[in-house]
């Protein structure tokens, strides 16, 4: 089937202003922590349904001021930007409505200490330039301590929350839970490490690696989204360990027994190791796919570097995505392989299996650039960099939303030969840009089976960051956006179905939003079916930028 691509016009095409007079700094750096929860005041109406507790993770600050005659440190990239964890507790009323309370921790307070101590974090980064005034003591500190750490309040683990991970044992009391659902909370990042969380004050309590699951995940790297079977409870990831031949293992944790178990190993020639930050799920299968963001020198020139960015090998257009597909039911391991040409994802949406076929959904960028344009002098707007960067790189770091095919898979394994060229993975549907955007989220009922609809946070040109929620329809390929207020910058959209509801978009998106202007934070609930705002819940003070969260329900 030929690719699809369905034509709309840019809604921006008559958009003048400034992309630096949409404020954002604020959501870049804030040390407001409030530890102990405060009701929030709300305006419009939240649905009690919605009632659980919403957490987020991200970076909250990126500067420290250091003492008279020192140079202050400063973070280069978003993804090392200092974790910070937010908690919305939604609880309903009688009268159908809901109040919000509202608590936050910083996660990395003894790194900021080292920083503002040392100048360094003498951590491995993602991207954190290099300080040419930093000496060769400093330089020996940082290699130290990246083999040494152990501290919860030093490992930046603050990407993604998950609770109750399989496997792990939580070391919260009972009586600190808050929520009868809740029994541990864990922060993971693109790192073998996982952080453990107080559920209810956000303090980290301590720190573990994969390897406390299987005594085989020894590898430094995984993946940020581990995903959860929604009927088993099972979580899926995978570990990547660097040498002559990278090595992926990809494995599943049993949410019935908290065992693991080592579904394939992937290595040997061909097999390149990749910074990825997520995977495909369906019914049977794993889709490991090795987009073209490969890692130098084996993987460790990540040592050398001391940071993912500056260990990545020059853009290849040349170089071919590899789709791995895993069985992950029946213990055959790698049934197939495909190819496609070179690009680069974030963050997978959805994947299903149509007769023999699998069909997967994400936001798809022709190039890293966008790993490039996060960071901080790049995106925020109060940086002269900002606008030169995005008239450069034009609309290399906006991405498609996207389907691809990866046809017959077989019943029996197939196992490619040395030198037999791949099958293609076959891109079928491609819908224009700005419209489907990327921190990506669905219906989670709808998971594992044929999305209709997508929603994300798009960059439409109004902003040097991001600025408004869009509503893809996968069918038509129409996009609605939410009516945010210029200057309002909202984060990632996390949906909540209402009870009963029968159709794929009947429920919720919430998103904590800045108000760049007046450098204040709060909840927006949107209508997913409309993109109306229903009601929101102010937080009076700026709550960062994060990457992700998720909503437990009462």
């Amino acid at each position: 089937m030929p690719e699809k691509e369905i034509e709309i016009s840019h809604a921006v095409e008559n958009h003048t202003d400034s992309i630096r007079d949409w404020p954002n700094e604020a959501g870049f750096q804030t040390l407001h922590e409030e530890r102990e929860p405060i009701e929030l005041n709300i305006k419009g109406k939240i649905p009690a349904w919605t009632a659980g507790t919403l957490y987020r993770t991200g970076p909250g600050s990126r500067k420290v001021t250091r003492a008279a005659g020192q140079k202050d440190f400063n973070v280069s990239h978003w993804f090392d930007g200092f974790g910070h964890t937010h908690r919305f507790e939604i609880v309903g009323q009688v009268d159908g409505s809901s109040k919000v309370m509202y608590n936050s921790r910083r996660a990395n307070d003894k790194l900021i200490q080292r920083a503002k101590g040392t100048g360094i974090t003498g951590t491995i980064t993602f991207g954190q330039k290099a300080d040419p005034c930093v000496g060769i003591f400093g330089k020996v500190m940082s290699v130290f301590t990246r083999s040494t750490n152990r501290d919860p309040g030093i490992a930046n683990v603050a990407v993604t929350v998950k609770p109750n991970y399989p496997g792990l044992t939580s070391t919260a009391s009972d009586s600190t839970l808050g929520h009868t659902k809740i029994r541990s909370l864990w922060a993971t990042t693109d790192s073998t490490g996982l952080k453990q969380l107080d559920p209810k004050t956000l303090e980290p309590i301590a720190l573990t690696t994969q390897k406390t699951l299987h005594p085989n995940l020894t590898g430094p790297l995984s993946c940020a989204h581990a995903h959860t079977d929604p009927e088993t409870g099972d979580v899926y990831n995978f570990n990547l360990a660097f040498g002559r031949h990278p090595t992926y293992r990809v494995f599943k944790t049993s949410a019935s027994t908290g065992e693991t178990s080592i579904l394939a190993t992937i290595s040997g020639p061909g097999i390149k190791p990749a910074y990825l930050h997520s995977f495909f799920l369906t019914s049977d299968y794993l889709v490991l796919a090795i987009w073209g963001s490969h890692i130098a020198g084996s993987g460790l020139k990540i040592i050398k570097e001391g940071n993912m960015i500056d260990a990545l090998s020059p853009w290849n257009a040349q170089e071919k995505n590899r789709w791995v597909v895993i069985d992950r039911k029946s213990g055959r391991g790698v049934v197939k392989e495909f190819e496609s040409p070179a690009s680069f994802c974030f963050h997978s949406v959805n994947a299903w299996q149509e007769g023999n076929d699998i069909i997967c959904e994400y936001p798809e960028y022709e190039n890293s650039d966008i790993i490039h344009g996060l960071y901080y002098s790049n995106m925020t707007s109060n940086s002269p960099n900002a606008e030169t960067f995005a008239r450069e790189k034009g609309e290399s770091y906006v991405p498609h939303m996207v389907r691809y095919r990866l046809s017959d898979i077989p019943k029996n394994n197939v196992v490619s030969k040395k030198g037999e060229k791949l099958p293609k993975a076959e891109k079928v549907l491609s819908i224009p840009k700005r419209r489907g955007g990327d921190l990506p989220a669905i219906n989670p009922s709808y998971a594992m089976r044929e999305t209709r609809y997508i929603y994300g946070i798009v960059n439409r040109g109004f902003s040097s960051f991001l600025d408004g929620i869009s509503k893809v329809d996968m069918k038509t390929g129409e996009a609605l956006y939410w009516d945010n207020p210029k200057g309002h910058t909202p984060g990632e959209a996390i949906f909540v179905a209402r009870p009963g509801g029968t159709e794929e978009d009947d429920g919720v998106l919430l998103s904590v939003v800045l108000d760049g202007f007046r450098e204040e934070s709060y909840l927006v609930v949107i209508d997913a079916v409309s993109m109306e705002e229903v009601g929101r819940a102010e937080v009076g003070a700026p709550v960062g930028f994060g990457f992700h969260g998720c909503h437990v329900a009462r």
